[in-house]
């Protein structure tokens, strides 16, 4: 006792007659004999409940991991002192001065636990949560008595019960922040894979796309190839309909009309200049009169006014 005593008065720059209203915590009776006294224990205890509150601002802001870490140094700190320092930390709790204090630490600790779990929890965390209150609130009820009996009072029960719910509350916000990184890690990591998606589909796009050199390839590229072909659809059916001639291995006819164009499809290369000619309206015949239905091609170039044509057996 007289230890706790000295080392308070030694932190606080107390004298004997104001080490006793202060353990009683009789505020106004320091303030009235000791001003300064009193000043410096308020300014303790803002200190205090500024650390505590840059302690939660900091978990806030971690993630899981930070936040185990911190949990770890402040209750691994705490469980440490009160180890070492057993009876005279029992006997503080026993001193109004310290207890409301430490119950107010833990009640603002465990408060804001319980707002955190309310906040990020899922519909299970917030009935893991209750049960958690339930059963600690239930446990202290049941252990009063015993309590009693081993010489603690109710404010030191009930500062035990706020250690223990801070505790736990904090461990499985912990667990919660754990659940959240990973879903955020998971979406950051859809979120990559289709962006790299997109720039592997643009690069696609852009390396099958020629991109024009010059002022007459930037206007055929910009030259819709219907309207190309229209340009140049007489002279290319005339000229690609006698290569094709040329090229039939012997005798034939055309299954169409002489006025009917002999080729039913085309394809436009307006950067190369060409357009082939696509068509099966002509019938092979043969020695004894038998006839062979054919197929054509003709590509004609009309820059250079070329045409070159190939038959083969429709199938």
């Amino acid at each position: 006792m007289c230890s706790l005593q000295e080392k308070t008065k030694k932190a606080l720059l107390l004298s004997e007659q104001d080490i006793e209203p202060l353990l009683k915590g009789d505020f106004k009776t320091l303030l009235a004999q000791n001003k300064d006294a009193a000043i410096r224990v308020g300014i303790a205890y803002i200190g205090i409940l500024i650390v505590l509150l840059l302690f939660l601002s900091l978990f806030s802001m971690l993630g899981a991991f930070g936040k185990m870490f911190l949990l770890c140094l402040f209750f691994g700190g705490l469980g440490a002192v009160g180890f070492l320092h057993k009876a005279d930390a029992l006997k503080a709790l026993s001193y109004p001065i310290f207890s409301y204090g430490f119950v107010g630490i833990f009640g603002l600790m465990t408060l804001a636990m319980f707002s955190g779990i309310s906040a990020q929890g899922s519909f299970l965390s917030k009935i893991l949560m209750i049960l958690i209150v339930g059963g600690i609130i239930g446990g202290g009820y049941t252990f009063r008595q015993k309590a009693k009996d081993l010489g603690l009072s109710t404010l030191q029960l009930v500062g035990i019960a706020l250690v223990v719910g801070s505790l736990t509350l904090s461990l499985q916000l912990v667990g919660i922040q754990f659940c959240i990184d990973g879903e955020v890690a998971a979406a950051q990591r859809a979120s990559e894979a289709r962006r790299q998606h997109d720039a592997e589909a643009m690069q696609r796009n852009m390396a099958s796309t020629k991109v024009c050199s010059s002022e007459e390839e930037c206007r055929k590229i910009n030259m819709k190839k219907n309207s190309y072909y229209e340009q140049f659809e007489e002279v290319t059916q005339e000229v690609c309909e006698r290569a094709v001639a040329k090229e039939m291995p012997g005798r034939f006819e055309w299954t169409v009309s002489a006025k009917d164009y002999k080729f039913n499809r085309y394809e436009v290369d307006v950067l190369k200049d060409d357009i082939t000619l696509f068509g099966d309206a002509a019938q092979l015949i043969g020695n004894k009169g038998e006839k062979t239905k054919m197929r054509y091609t003709c590509r004609y170039n009309t820059k250079k006014n070329t045409a070159f044509a190939s038959v083969s057996e429709a199938k």
